[in-house]
């Protein structure tokens, strides 16, 4: 029987992240169609009524891209329970699935359930904004006002009742809007707050508990060019409304997934940017190029780049805001993941699924046990 306390709150803490030991506490189930389980990224994570719930993402069952491989959307909802120790999965009684196919939302867990804002599929790019909560036992879906446009790779967060959402990419690109949303004036719906610094995707946004919210690293892509991918660090005061820049990261860093715990802010993974940019400057000569002889040349010095993917950031740093200062925490991760997303659970941090190397998924469900300076 699955115990229903997991996914409790964290209790306040007066002390410092001091580490975060890992290891491999389930596994995601083969997405429908398949017998082998590969893995997703851009998967919908968070808590719902004490369980871990991972929906929809992507993943590439039929090869690799760069060898034709097609990327397929999922819509399929897992829900996992705590037993003796180890994450089990919760049996139901009829498949769970999301209304659409979906990756690359912007998620946030509340008290009333999982806000899912955006995000993308094979029809392109969504502007709905669903919640996922617990009604009569049972998992209900219901839809909050839709974004402005469609919207993928943002980022989303909560302070009091009050959610905002920052970044990600539109048709035209990654954006600087920061909107806000009140449940208690549904009728207003997403609201403009300001500008964001830059414009931005792939970014960590976390709230503290003095009503302030951090926007770490991300990206930008650039037509015709290599990405940017930035090392800035802003925080919005609720209470000034306006964006500061803090300490920068020791490095650029994108697609990386947080949490805020205690004291401090914990950026886990992300992508420091090497291959993909190899990638991207490989994909730009052969846009540029006009002999189709070159241009192959360049295609398998791309697929040789991105076959040979060494993986992504195994480092977990962590953010003090009272003393605006980053350092690296000396565990490592099993594995650096990332289009993923962080659920805290109690003192332990649960990360399913995500990319582990370009174009490769991990089905695996890792879990952090955080431990606290004395």
């Amino acid at each position: 029987m699955l115990t229903p306390t997991f996914l409790s709150p964290l209790p306040a803490q007066e002390h410092h992240i001091e580490n975060v030991s890992w290891h491999i506490a389930a596994q995601l189930p083969a997405t429908a169609g398949h017998t082998v389980s590969i893995g997703v990224a851009g998967a919908v994570s968070g808590s719902v009524h004490q369980l871990l719930l991972v929906a929809g993402g992507t993943n590439f069952p039929a090869g690799m891209p760069w060898n034709g491989g097609k990327k397929e959307y999922h819509n399929e909802i897992f829900l996992y329970g705590k037993q003796g120790g180890q994450l089990i999965l919760k049996p139901s009684l009829k498949p769970l699935k999301l209304p659409f196919n979906l990756a690359y939302a912007a998620v946030c867990s509340t008290s009333n359930g999982i806000v899912v804002a955006g995000g993308e599929n094979e029809s392109g790019l969504s502007k709905k904004v669903l919640l996922l909560h617990w009604k009569a036992d049972e998992l209900e879906i219901s839809y909050l006002p839709d974004l402005p446009v469609g919207l993928t790779n943002a980022a989303l967060t909560q302070i009091g009742n009050i959610l905002y959402l920052a970044g990600g990419e539109t048709d035209n690109g990654a954006t600087t809007q920061f909107l806000c949303f009140n449940p208690a004036a549904p009728a207003k719906g997403w609201v403009r707050v300001t500008d964001l610094p830059l414009p931005v995707s792939h970014m960590v946004l976390l709230s503290s508990g003095d009503n302030q919210i951090f926007l770490i690293g991300g990206r930008k892509s650039n037509k015709g060019s290599i990405s940017t991918i930035y090392d800035q660090v802003f925080s919005y005061s609720i209470a000034q409304q306006q964006w500061t820049e803090k300490q920068s990261l020791p490095y650029p860093l994108s697609a990386a997934s947080g949490v805020a715990v205690g004291k401090d802010l914990l950026l886990i993974s992300g992508d420091r940017g090497k291959t993909f940019h190899q990638a991207e400057q490989l994909i730009a000569e052969m846009n540029s190029e006009q002999d189709p002889v070159k241009k192959e040349v360049l295609n398998q010095k791309k697929i040789e780049v991105q076959s040979a993917h060494p993986g992504f950031s195994r480092e977990v740093l962590k953010y003090d805001p009272s003393g605006n200062r980053w350092l690296k925490l000396k565990g490592t991760l099993p594995y650096g993941t990332v289009t993923t997303t962080a659920v805290i659970s109690g003192d332990n941090i649960m990360i399913a699924g995500g990319e582990i190397r370009a174009g490769v998924r991990t089905p695996d469900i890792l879990t952090g046990k955080i431990k606290f300076e004395k």
